[in-house]
């Protein structure tokens, strides 16, 4: 059935396309994933490293559902009853969610048509387990109605696409919403560019030098034949090398340059200058203390190494993806186009521009070029927050498991 929606002046038809049900499982879908994102970030494809991280985010509001019977609770109590379901179910994985975003548009958007951009929300991590497999809902609609037709480029399809799996309680939550803009088959490229990416591209420009004091980095990259055979199951289509395909390679480069934000002394000083001083920041460093001396009776931490633990506990980061967007030049991607060839070499180039540390909101410019060729621009939001909260410290001294494995403390007696 067919959405009525007002947009300002205009009357937006919601239209559906279609919807389709994805079981994804340990196998090709996390391998591929590694291969694309996270190769260097154990967090997701290693189960205790997963649990360890998703505990990080319990005390998160977000992480509750809207529906869920703690969507109004407190951090306290999220962080007890999800970290005690979470730790019910250890043998779990996280799924990136761009990789998830690939596996929902390349259903609904034809190879044959030209990509103008794609903006991704993501709303809740996926958990897969290492056994058996989880169902994911995709829904497709297209908004129309909200632009007319261009002269030379005829109508732009307005694409909307939905994503739900089961949260930690079972229960549907939405993983994320995409937005793509795309020009039918036919289109003219050159036109596409000029028109429409040409001045994106330049309003995208402008955000690498608003903080060039910041940190950035500019990281080598390619996709192999082996590497789109690879991203051709976990999609389920075989295709040639998509915009997706590369828009799947900036988690990949987001994991190198938070390294680098760890050291970074520019970086570093505004974190600083934030949680000195903070009353909140001192209950966390009481709790870290707290639970590092539950560590040290258990697992025989020397006294003069307690300090040196508590400050690592407490630096470390949870980075979580909020929203991709991503313009492409449709010229690179047409049959046969110079970003379609497997091993052509790239540079990926990422560089933070803005940062509120006080909502954990990073904000990097992302983009993506052959020689001098740009193919493709854009923006990704991360929230970051530490990884180990007040009430995560708190649950993992009172329930007595630890940080690193999340099993059972073994009592060792000394002889």
């Amino acid at each position: 059935m067919t959405e009525s929606l007002k947009k300002g002046t205009a009357r937006i038809q919601r239209v559906p396309l279609g919807a389709v049900t994805v079981p994804l499982s340990f196998g090709d879908q996390v391998i591929t994933s590694l291969l694309f994102n996270h190769d260097a970030n154990p967090v997701h494809h290693k189960p205790d490293h997963a649990v360890q991280w998703m505990l990080g985010l319990a005390s998160n509001a977000a992480l509750a559902g809207d529906s869920s019977e703690l969507a109004q609770a407190g951090p306290e109590e999220r962080t007890y009853t999800l970290g005690a379901k979470l730790l019910q179910h250890p043998e779990i994985v996280v799924m990136p969610g761009i990789i998830l975003s690939s596996l929902c548009y390349e259903r609904f958007i034809g190879p044959e048509e030209l990509t103008v951009s794609v903006t991704t929300t993501f709303t809740y991590p996926l958990l897969v387990p290492t056994t058996g497999k989880v169902d994911v809902k995709i829904e497709a609609f297209e908004l129309r109605g909200e632009n007319p037709p261009d002269p030379d480029l005829g109508q732009v399809r307005h694409l909307l696409l939905e994503a739900h799996g089961p949260g930690l309680d079972g229960q549907p939550v939405r993983l994320l919403k995409l937005e793509a803009l795309a020009y039918p088959a036919g289109t003219n490229p050159e036109a596409v560019y000029r028109k429409v990416v040409a001045p994106e591209f330049q309003s995208l420009e402008k955000l690498k030098d608003q903080q060039p004091s910041m940190p950035g980095i500019s990281h080598p990259a390619a996709i192999s034949e082996e590497d789109r055979r690879r991203y051709a199951r976990i999609v389920g289509f075989d295709r040639r090398i998509s915009p997706l395909a590369w828009q799947a390679k900036i988690p990949r480069v987001l994991t190198e340059i938070i390294e680098h934000m760890r050291g970074h002394e520019a970086y570093q000083k505004e974190v600083r200058g934030y949680y000195d001083g903070r009353p909140d920041e001192a209950e966390r460093r009481a709790a870290i203390a707290r639970y590092v001396e539950k560590e040290a009776k258990y697992r025989g931490i020397e006294s003069g190494s307690r300090e040196a633990r508590a400050e690592e506990l407490a630096g470390l980061a949870q980075q979580l993806y909020a929203r991709q967007h991503t313009v492409f030049d449709p010229r690179q991607f047409v049959q046969g186009g110079p970003a379609t060839k497997a091993q052509a070499p790239f540079k990926l180039d990422l560089h933070l521009y803005d940062f509120r540390l006080r909502r954990g909101i990073h904000r990097f410019y992302t983009g993506a070029r052959q020689g001098e060729n740009q193919v493709f621009m854009g923006e990704a939001t991360v929230t970051g927050q530490p990884l180990v909260t007040k009430d995560l410290a708190n649950f993992l001294a009172e329930i007595n498991h630890s940080f690193e494995t999340l099993k059972l403390f073994e009592y060792s007696p000394r002889g």
